[in-house]
């Protein structure tokens, strides 16, 4: 637990046992967005989720999920009963949410309805997203105070949801693509995501059809390795997001599985279940 990742581009802040992220780029306009990307220690949930875990579909007791939210509410100078979230099922569904329709998405009435994005330009309304190798993805558009939370697993980058996010931003809300910041929280990164299946890597070439771009084949191997942070954010520039404007940190969940929890180290251990890390935003 001694790790710390702060880098030009993230602030990580340890207040006792709790530890999260900051974005640099985000907190320049910290009088008018709140966020955190938590790490995996601080709170009071127990082996294989231990300790700072959001997920509410595993074995883990929605007491100590309720625990793990006061702990990072207060944190955050926000309300527990300001948070609201869908059910995460690897779509590229995305809400516009507001005081009109998020009383039914509040985190503990454990809503079905299957949402991975969140647009919002409305104060106390907190959206969470939860990851565990997937990357957290978070679109601001600093002119006009709105915001994104992306869900993009490798199911969701490949449908691409975060250009839907920011296009709705953009239809909804005449946000201009110039204007956006994206920030990428901590995910699986090409040194961990691998496979052999040749059918499995044909969903990435059949959309970015030059794979010498974002895979590579491990020497003398059928195994190849697929770069998800590449592709993401080439297409958010291809979009018309300024590339200075996007911020992926080279943090990967796997190969820093005691500081995040990573849904493929779990399943390689074989533990029946597995924790989540939460990315919390919300305008002030």
């Amino acid at each position: 637990m001694n790790k710390d990742f702060s880098s030009k581009d993230i602030i990580h802040i340890k207040h006792g046992n709790l530890e999260y992220l900051k974005f640099k780029a985000l907190e320049k306009y910290s009088d008018k967005i709140n966020h955190m990307i938590t790490l995996r220690h601080g709170g009071v949930s127990s082996f294989p989720q231990d300790t700072l875990n959001f997920r509410t579909a595993g074995t883990d007791t929605l007491e100590n999920v309720s625990k793990n939210l006061d702990i990072v509410c207060k944190e955050l100078g926000i309300s527990k009963d300001n948070i609201y979230k869908g059910k995460q099922s690897h779509t590229d569904n995305i809400l516009v949410i507001n005081e009109l329709n998020k009383a039914k998405y509040n985190f503990f009435k454990l809503s079905n309805e299957e949402i991975d994005g969140y647009i919002c330009n409305e104060k106390n309304i907190a959206t969470l997203v939860t990851t565990a190798d997937c990357n957290p993805i978070i679109i601001y558009d600093f002119k006009k105070n709105i915001y994104a939370n992306v869900h993009s697993g490798w199911k969701g980058t490949v449908k691409q949801i975060y250009l839907k996010a920011a296009k709705l931003m953009n239809e909804k809300f005449s946000c201009n693509f110039k204007d956006m910041i994206v920030c990428v929280g901590p995910s699986i990164k090409k040194c961990c995501f691998s496979s052999e299946n040749e059918s499995f890597k044909k969903k990435f070439t059949d959309i970015w059809k030059n794979e010498k771009e974002y895979i590579y084949y491990e020497k003398n191997s059928n195994r190849f390795h697929i770069d998800l942070s590449f592709v993401i954010k080439k297409d958010l520039i291809n979009l018309g997001i300024k590339e200075e404007n996007i911020v992926i940190p080279d943090i990967c969940t796997k190969c820093n599985c005691d500081m995040f929890f990573s849904y493929r180290e779990a399943t390689s251990k074989g533990y029946e279940d597995y924790g989540t890390m939460a990315t919390i935003v919300t305008l002030i």
